[in-house]
């Protein structure tokens, strides 16, 4: 059916404004969903490609094969971004604010696509980003698509494209929740407002099609966990200062790296690739750092035996290539790097002070539970997001007082 018979039959059944957009609502989400689960399958199958089949075909280089993994990536990132993208405007979940903030929503599509593709590129061969930039992406572009194309006002194109955010946040993390609070704290900047309703649909029906595919598992297992003492707090909110530092470290990182490449004079075609050599470098010694990072995060969760200075060092390393990757061109998001900071920063944090004050504290595993809601909190600006998103993912009530505690 064209485009035209559609609205023409729009027109002639007359739906009332809240049938419309719920309608549009069930829509963007399984729409979204499964572009979410296409997403993260191709990161996954890209990964095995390059990091198992690759070490086969790379074999004469040894353990050195892990080096070029990224440069490659970098190298097909670079030539999608000099022939599609846009540098008008800003990317991301940036140029999402600003299309629904000045330009009614309306966003490139084709060029949304594309940026998902080279995350997926770069994630997949060792880049250090997260997916829920790209997942956002997706979510948006079939928001602004279905409004653009059926030729809707500019307040149910933003409500669409706030949909296709949540929805794609939910999908990412399994977080229903903090998908429908990232939509009003961050996309819309209210908490109020008529497209509530349909950024609720979407988020729901988006995360009941990921159960469906993926399963309705948390994303990270939780170890037994209790309050030992309330003077524990003191020790929380001590962190919550500390997790506040780090997380302004990681965004000035950001940034700084992102004008070293910005005024770097080689060709911006070549930059994702040198920035690729960079983390492939640092990855030979810490393959921590490669990709989204949720592994490493599952192994400590899962450890007895950890050791506060290597963590601190997983924090630096992954600063660092997280810079780099999105500072020289490649694509992905800065929350689940985040997160890993927060966690790595929370078990060497939780180390030293259970072996202080061992009849006061939790263990370890408390701490980086605690320090990833903390970090992403303090780097994205959006508490409530954060500690939502912590407790969807995780599926544990009893993290959420000491969680607030150090948030704020």
């Amino acid at each position: 059916m064209s485009r035209e018979r559609i609205i023409e039959w729009i027109n002639r059944i007359q739906p009332s404004e809240v049938s419309l957009m719920l309608t549009l609502a069930v829509l963007v989400g399984l729409l979204t969903g499964g572009g979410e689960y296409l997403f993260h399958e191709g990161i996954r199958e890209l990964g095995i490609l390059f990091f198992e089949d690759g070490k086969k075909v790379l074999h004469f280089l040894g353990p050195f094969y892990v080096v070029i993994l990224p440069v490659i990536g970098g190298l097909l990132v670079g030539v999608i971004a000099h022939f599609a993208y846009s540098h008008d405007h800003p990317h991301g979940v940036a140029g999402i604010m600003e299309a629904v903030a000045l330009r009614g929503g309306r966003l490139p599509a084709r060029e949304l696509v594309c940026r998902v593709i080279g995350s997926v590129l770069t994630i997949g061969t060792g880049g250090s980003a997260g997916p829920e930039d790209p997942s956002v992406q997706i979510g948006a572009a079939v928001g602004t698509t279905i409004g653009q194309g059926l030729k809707l006002s500019d307040e149910r194109i933003r409500g669409l494209v706030a949909s296709g955010a949540a929805a794609g946040i939910g999908a990412a993390f399994n977080a229903p929740i903090a998908g429908v609070f990232f939509a009003l704290e961050i996309i819309l900047g209210e908490v109020t407002g008529a497209a509530v309703g349909t950024i609720i649909v979407a988020a729901v029906v988006s995360a009941l099609l990921t159960h469906v595919l993926a399963g309705p598992q948390p994303a990270f297992m939780v170890p037994p966990y209790s309050l030992v003492s309330y003077w524990e707090l003191t020790f929380y909110l001590a962190f919550g200062v500390l997790a506040g530092f780090v997380s302004v470290l990681y965004i000035r990182s950001i940034k700084w790296f992102g004008e070293f490449f910005a005024n770097l004079k080689i060709k911006s075609i070549l930059k994702p690739a040198l920035g690729g050599l960079i983390v492939g470098l640092t990855g030979f010694f810490t393959p921590e750092i490669f990709g989204v990072g949720y592994h490493a995060i599952e192994t400590i969760l899962k450890s007895h035996h950890l050791l506060a200075w290597s963590l601190f060092l997983l924090v630096a390393t992954k600063m660092f290539a997280t810079s780099v990757t999105l500072g020289s061109g490649g694509q992905g998001g800065m929350f689940a790097p985040a997160l890993f900071l927060g966690a790595m920063l929370g078990g060497g944090f939780g180390v030293i002070i259970h072996a202080l004050f061992p009849t006061l504290t939790a263990t370890p595993q408390a701490y980086i539970l605690v320090g990833m809601a903390a970090v992403l909190a303090g780097a994205v600006r959006a508490p409530i997001t954060a500690v939502l998103l912590l407790f969807e993912m995780t599926q544990d009530y009893r993290i959420i007082l000491p969680l607030m505690f150090s948030v704020v």
